[in-house]
């Protein structure tokens, strides 16, 4: 792709066809509020349709389109006869778009362009070529979307684009026959059926993130959907960091011990320390799942002392260098180690401690253990990375302790449990485990 333009108000794509002009693509989206009432939100989006009935379906959509828009015969339509979530449109460089508009191209066998309505279906359920093919995800609602993206000159798409930015969410309702063929194709119960541009669902998106305080978020994300230049960085109130260049998003990881001593907690009373990590942690888990949700690399990295100093005081460009220094965190979980005696003696008791929160679940797991002497032989903090990193901790362990032949207990105190005076986890006491509630009867 050569001569993109980087707004999403006219995020238009040009190539060289043989015929000496340029042709653009300019994409809308068919946007489908289900039904709650008859929709259960954990289900499955339909398959993609077959030829025949993705034909159909965009005769009628074409239709409408054509009545809105005032005219689209003299431009090139293609259909995928499908349905998307947001976050499978909304990528960086917006890429199943820019597919449907090669697909069509590709169409032309290197003749010269000519008006066409292109509907793609399957008969096997699921599309050949990777990048349009559905995810069809569990939850995917309440919004599904079909997109379509016009194909033709220069000029032509240029005044399509304005029309569209300018008309479609305000004129965009599909006509009653329209509406239920959509329904009728896929096998939906929706209530609302509407056409919309790319830049008209980022702003609604950005509208519902800024009602709920994740404002920075779309900052993110926007600059890598849209493929802005340079780099962007935001820097939470909870003590978040994050600096996103091209799809990548770099973030620095901090254990508790880190947050408290040298990261952003460390001007906190030592009596705030459990909900200022837990604020951290909540929020660094929200904005990591939706990064990745909408088709950015997360790069986290282990904090250290210098990066947090350049990240207070340095440049964008010198913090990127920064975070690119550093290896990134793989896996599914983190290992601090605290005290490992070198004497390598077996362990034979090993003490648990669940540090964990109501909201948030794991934080962490604070492992004791002791030698055959009853010397502390370990002490470690096992940190989840990923949501399965708390089932391959607790199977490690598990594991560790056959092997050697030593004693488990584990402890639930059902929160975060740390030394005021020290500013780092510790590991639970019988008094720390809340009393059984009594039954009555």
């Amino acid at each position: 792709m050569t001569g993109a333009s980087l707004s999403y108000e006219n995020f238009i794509v040009a190539t060289t066809e043989p015929a000496a002009f340029e042709l653009r693509h300019y994409a809308g989206l068919l946007a489908i509020e289900l039904d709650p009432q008859h929709t259960d939100p954990t289900g499955t989006p339909p398959e993609p349709l077959s030829v025949p009935a993705a034909t159909a379906l965009a005769g009628h959509l074409a239709k409408d389109l054509n009545t809105i828009l005032g005219g689209i015969e003299h431009l090139g339509l293609i259909f995928p006869g499908a349905l998307y979530d947001q976050t499978e449109i909304l990528r960086p460089g917006l890429p199943l778009l820019g597919t449907l508009a090669e697909l069509y191209r590709g169409g032309l066998r290197g003749s010269a362009f000519a008006p066409r309505l292109m509907a793609l279906g399957t008969e096997r359920g699921f599309f050949p070529v990777a990048a349009i093919n559905p995810l069809r995800r569990p939850g995917s609602g309440p919004l599904l979307l079909l997109p379509f993206c016009f194909v033709g000159p220069d000029g032509d798409i240029a005044r399509l684009a304005r029309v569209m930015e300018d008309t479609l969410m305000q004129n965009g309702q599909v006509s009653p026959a329209t509406g239920e063929a959509v329904r009728q194709a896929f096998g939906l119960a929706a209530l609302n059926l509407s056409f919309v541009t790319v830049g008209d669902l980022c702003a609604l998106l950005r509208v519902q993130l800024e009602a709920n305080d994740f404002l920075p978020l779309w900052e993110l994300l926007e600059h890598a959907w849209f493929e802005r230049p340079g780099i962007r960085a935001v820097a939470l109130d909870a003590g978040n960091r994050f600096l996103v260049a091209g799809d990548h998003a770099h973030t620095p990881f901090y254990t508790f011990d880190d947050w408290a001593q040298f990261g952003p907690g460390r001007t906190l009373p030592a009596a705030e320390l459990g909900e200022g990590y837990r604020r951290w942690a909540r929020t660094q888990r929200q904005y990591a799942l939706a990064l990745e949700a909408y088709g950015l690399h997360v790069r986290r990295v282990l904090a250290n002392p210098r990066l947090e100093e350049i990240l207070a005081t340095a440049h964008a460009d010198a913090a990127l260098a920064a975070f690119r220094e550093i290896p990134c965190l793989s896996g599914d979980y983190l290992v601090e180690r605290i005290f490992h005696n070198d004497s390598e003696r077996p362990e034979r008791r090993m003490l648990v401690t669940h540090q964990a929160d109501a909201e948030l679940g794991t934080l962490a797991y604070t492992v004791t253990s002791l030698d055959a002497d009853g010397q502390l032989a370990r002490l470690e903090h096992h940190y989840p990375l990923q949501p399965q990193g708390v089932r391959v901790i607790a199977d490690q362990l598990i594991q560790r302790c056959a092997e050697q032949n030593t004693e488990r207990q584990v402890l639930h105190p059902g929160r975060l449990l740390y030394s005021e005076i020290g500013r780092s986890l510790r590991a639970a006491t019988v008094a720390d485990i809340p009393a059984p509630v009594a039954r009555h009867h």
